[in-house]
């Protein structure tokens, strides 16, 4: 498969940070379905060699800092996905998905301007500045209703908590807003409620007080409202436009001319409205039109010289319009709105969208899809990467080598390749780029011998001198993707790979395929329908002896290295995700399911009947469920009520897991949802780590994976848009979760009190989205 076709996969369905929109059931994939290609030959065996060229070298031969207590974020990986990106005073702003806000400072590089200063949520959809007083600033927020800074961003504060009482919700979801040209006092929060009622809300006091000004017949997903001409245009995802005459008491759609529904965003540009239609929905972008509104704002005209319209901005000078053709992206400007000149866009990441763009001091800032910003001096013929500071990549998988905690390997979510670290994530160096990796793993007896798959299988060599990868056969067929290696440590050529049917986490899949030359050939193995399979562990005392987790299909093992499998544990297990062993006890082992990802409805996902974290002492003759102390939690009105202990208990859906190799019960989880979490007693108590580090005010966000230096005192944990964090174990008890002798219970950015509100937030879909 193409990069091109790849990468649209990857934008519209990977699963956890990525956005998408799973609403289909779980198909029928039982052993017997879809028959699948049972061996793939060595047919091909090409050398990709690729030159001594890494990003972001600069300091990747410093010593790493000294270790401290408590979550650390590492300095990158960089990039991330631009959602917003306006002009401020002289500089530009830029809100990311899942990373907060970022001002560029006058040396070039990026600064955190929101996380960790009071913002309650870390995806901000818009960015509105008050006009009459330019340090206020407003966002709205995807769970948290919304937020306003007075000084500049040095501090925020969240506008959920006057709000919700005014309209009686638990919660408000909203993607743009507006401040009234007559008086910016007054603000327009277009959104919906937890039962999805779609409603504009306006206060007439710069968000002291709240109203519902209009109910709309249905639920709609909004993503930008202005004011242009006395009126105001409200822009859906999938509805076309709305118009009001009267500042939102009435509205009607305004949709001749259209050639779809979708639209995303709207431009003023010497005196004329300009709308993007095309699919924006969170992080995701796909090309569309774009149009001019007529002289009597009667209709839509399109302007017919530009094809798959990703993105737009302007200054009073041009308008800046960037397409993408699946392949490449190029960035159009016009002075007049009606002729297009069409940039050389030279550099500009391979098989990327442009989505927002801002013109400058003689500059164009431009957002190329997960990989951050890019820049142009030149008006847009030559552009170069202009990502320092800008740690919000969405962080997949890490790799800590045993003999070395400070040296790790990183897969990301959003950009082709993968990076290298050898100072504990100081400084990265991005290598094999023109690869789309799902998985990556090292060679256990050769750290610098790795693994890569996705679309493709290769395998490299990483040094300081350069890599160079060797790529082989992929196991499954043309169209799958492999989402999981292991790696025989008797015999680095005994392979095994889980293979899926979708770039995104969901069931369907082919099984596990097994290689015994490297990838020459590979055969499926036996015993595991279609499904897709996650995890995969040899016991490294007995490779015969290997472990397998299938997604809707339950937990394996296989006694014969890998060729055949049996199921363990029953219904209990289908819907286990990942799988972990004792470092030390390979007859100790954990299985967490992610029943968020086996496309349960929320109903079923809460309901206490599916999922959980299991916990095997007897190589999975056994298993016990360390969760279900907590699957009832709130039930009886404590008076401290932890909304992030609720979710943990309520929502089943886990990521990795490490396991103290000194005592089987002290276990580190990552959650989707509540970051990481931590039980030194097999579950009886549980502890969120991170106050004022990882998760400064209760921010949501997803520890995608895990893992631990060979003594298990340096833990490093991916996020969704927060790049790598560095935390490390200290004190008597050799916990992860006290940072300064301080349990985690902040909750500002949840907004729950009690198990009722806990509940119809969950029911919501707001806090266990799809993105």
């Amino acid at each position: 498969m193409n990069k091109k076709v790849v990468l649209l996969l990857l934008l519209l369905f990977v699963a956890a940070c990525t956005s998408q929109k799973i609403d289909s059931t779980l198909k029928d994939i039982s052993n017997n379905s879809n028959p699948i290609q049972e061996e793939v030959q060595d047919n091909t065996n090409t050398i990709q060699d690729n030159p001594n060229i890494y990003q972001g070298e600069e300091g990747f031969e410093l010593p790493a800092d000294t270790d401290k207590n408590g979550w650390t974020q590492t300095l990158g990986p960089l990039g991330g996905t631009v959602i917003r990106m306006l002009p401020h005073e002289g500089t530009v702003w830029a809100s990311l998905y899942s990373g907060g806000i970022y001002e560029l400072q006058n040396d070039d590089t990026w600064k955190q301007i929101a996380i960790g200063k009071g913002i309650p949520e870390v995806r901000a959809f818009d960015i509105v500045i008050d006009p009459s007083n330019t340090k206020t600033v407003y966002v709205p927020e995807m769970i948290a209703c919304g937020a306003e800074t007075t000084d500049d961003g040095v501090s925020w504060h969240g506008l959920c908590e006057k709000m919700l009482k005014d309209i009686d919700a638990p919660n408000f979801n909203s993607h743009t807003l507006a401040l009234d040209p007559e008086d910016p006092k007054i603000v327009y929060l277009p959104g919906h409620t937890h039962d999805q009622t779609s409603m504009l809300l306006v206060s007439m006091d710069a968000g002291e007080n709240w109203e519902k000004r209009f109910i709309f017949d249905k639920h709609y997903d909004f993503n930008h409202l202005v004011f242009f001409k006395s009126k105001m245009y409200l822009g859906t995802e999938n509805d076309g436009i709305f118009v009001s005459s009267d500042k939102g008491k009435t509205w009607e759609q305004l949709n001749t001319g259209l050639e779809n529904l979708q639209t995303a965003r709207f431009v003023v540009f010497k005196n004329n409205l300009y709308l993007q239609g095309s699919l924006i929905q969170f992080n995701v972008r796909m090309g569309g039109s774009l149009y001019k509104l007529s002289t009597d704002a009667s209709s839509w005209e399109k302007i017919s010289s530009l094809e798959q319209v990703t993105g737009m901005g302007a200054d009073e000078n041009s308008l800046l319009i960037g397409t993408w053709n699946g392949a490449e992206s190029k960035l159009h400007i016009s002075t007049d709105g009606v002729s297009f000149r069409e940039a050389a866009s030279n550099n500009l990441p391979t098989g990327d969208w442009l989505g927002e763009m801002v013109s400058l001091n003689g500059k164009i800032y431009a957002s190329a899809g997960g990989n951050g910003i890019y820049i142009s001096s030149d008006n847009g013929e030559n552009f170069e990467e202009f990502n320092d500071g800008l740690i919000s990549i969405a962080t997949r998988e890490v790799h800590v080598n045993p003999n070395d905690g400070n040296e790790i390997y990183v897969g990301t979510w959003d950009r082709f390749g993968f990076y290298w670290s050898k100072n504990a994530g100081k400084a990265y160096k991005r290598i094999a780029t023109d690869y789309s990796i799902l998985t990556l793993q090292p060679n256990p007896q050769d750290f610098s011998q790795v693994y890569i798959a996705g679309d493709r299988f290769a395998v490299g060599k990483v040094s300081e001198q350069g890599f160079q990868f060797i790529e082989k056969n992929k196991p499954g067929t043309q169209s799958s993707f492999v989402k999981s290696l292991a790696i025989d440590p008797r015999n680095a050529n005994h392979i095994l790979a889980g293979v899926a049917d979708e770039v995104a986490e969901t069931p369907p899949g082919e099984g596990l395929w097994e290689t015994e030359d490297g990838g020459g050939s590979w055969t499926r193995a036996n015993g595991i329908g279609n499904f897709a399979v996650y995890s995969i562990i040899f016991n490294p005392t007995d490779s015969s002896i290997v472990y397998a987790s299938a997604l809707g299909g339950g937990v394996f093992k296989s006694t014969d290295a890998g060729s055949n499998f049996s199921p363990l544990g029953g219904d209990q297990l289908k819907y286990t995700y990942r799988l972990a062993m004792s470092p030390t006890n390979p007859n100790i082992l954990i299985a967490s399911s992610n029943v968020f990802f086996a496309q349960l409805s929320t109903e079923d996902q809460i309901s206490g009947k599916y999922g959980g974290i299991f916990q095997t002492k007897d190589a999975g003759a056994t298993w016990k469920e360390l969760t279900a102390g907590i699957r009832k939690y709130g039930e009886d009105g404590p008076e401290d009520f932890k909304g992030w202990l609720y979710n943990f208990g309520h929502l089943p859906n886990y990521e990795m897991v490490l396991i103290d190799p000194e005592n089987p019960d002290h276990l580190i989880v990552g959650h989707h949802g509540e970051n990481v979490i931590e039980t030194t007693d097999g579950g009886q108590t549980w502890q969120k780590s991170g106050i004022n580090d990882m998760v400064p005010g209760g921010v949501h966000n997803y520890a995608y994976c895990l893992d631990a230096s060979s003594d298990f005192k340096k833990i490093y944990s991916c996020t969704c848009g927060r790049g790598l964090f560095k935390g490390v174990l200290h004190g008597a008890d050799n916990l992860l979760s006290l940072t300064g002798n301080v349990i985690y219970n902040g909750e500002e950015g949840q907004q729950v009190n009690n198990v009722a509100e806990a509940r119809e937030l969950l029911l919501s879909g707001e806090y266990n989205h799809p993105h």
